[in-house]
């Protein structure tokens, strides 16, 4: 576990080397609390007050997420996946946990905000299915119908029954720039445990710093929530927020010096 902000960097640039070098994809998450488990948002703090199968639940907030938004899509989802990653990318709880490609997006994530707490990023590598349209997302398996072939004896992804990584198509602008990958749990009240997962603490301390420098490479709300919402975030809280929190100073000067002559 690095003790200074040189030796994480260090250790997160192995990392980076590795997704760089092809084979096996390498995705990367951030948590910007340390401790919480890898548990999708529709199972966190809401098991003990589900009695049966967590689907119905599920069913209902797809089905209201579809009722509401249909005036303002054009075009609509075609598929319950597509519908599972809007509705993700809109903040709906779901089974599916956010994972990018790009290991300075799930740097992002884990230095954006708590800055009271540690963070931590985490790193795996693992195969993902672009053809999400053959997976069943609450069984995490290949649907009945597409087990043919080669596909009736060889899972396509380590793990699967319990959890698969698929990608969306990059029809909006936030899933490019975020290189959006997605993790479907068959249980989403069970913590992810994979054998090749690891985890880099951040200590809170070097949050500031980490995002400064993601800043400058272009990493930053403006690039990550591509928007005039995101773009207003990143002035706030790179202009006001240190004004706000005494971290720095606006100071101005009146001269009473005579205007210049032309």
């Amino acid at each position: 576990m690095p003790d200074k902000i040189d030796d994480f960097w260090i250790e997160f640039n192995k990392h980076t080397v590795t997704a760089s070098q092809g084979g096996v994809p390498v995705l990367f998450r951030g948590e910007p609390t340390d401790g919480y488990e890898l548990i999708p948002s529709l199972g966190r703090g809401t098991s003990t007050n589900i009695i049966g199968h967590v689907s119905l639940f599920e069913d209902d907030l797809i089905s209201e997420f579809k009722r509401i938004s249909a005036p303002v899509l054009n075009p609509s989802p075609t598929t319950d996946f597509e519908w599972l990653f809007l509705a993700q990318h809109y903040g709906l709880p779901t089974r599916l946990l956010d994972w990018s490609t790009n290991p300075y997006v799930g740097l992002f994530f884990a230095v954006e905000k708590d800055d009271a707490n540690d963070a931590s990023l985490y790193v795996v590598s693992q195969q993902i299915s672009d053809q999400y349209e053959l997976f069943d997302y609450r069984t995490a398996d290949v649907k009945p119908e597409n087990k043919k072939g080669i596909l009736k004896v060889f899972a396509l992804q380590g793990g699967q029954q319990d959890v698969i990584f698929i990608r969306p198509k990059y029809t909006d602008q936030r899933y490019m720039n975020q290189k959006s990958v997605f993790s479907c749990h068959s249980d989403p009240f069970k913590a992810l445990s994979l054998p090749r997962l690891n985890k880099l603490l951040i200590k809170k301390e070097w949050k500031p710093a980490i995002r400064d420098h993601l800043r400058i490479i272009g990493i930053a709300h403006s690039y990550i929530y591509p928007s005039l919402e995101g773009v207003a975030h990143e002035v706030k809280i790179t202009y006001f927020d240190p004004v706000k929190n005494g971290k720095r100073q606006i100071v101005t000067v009146v001269s009473d010096l005579p205007p210049l002559r032309e």
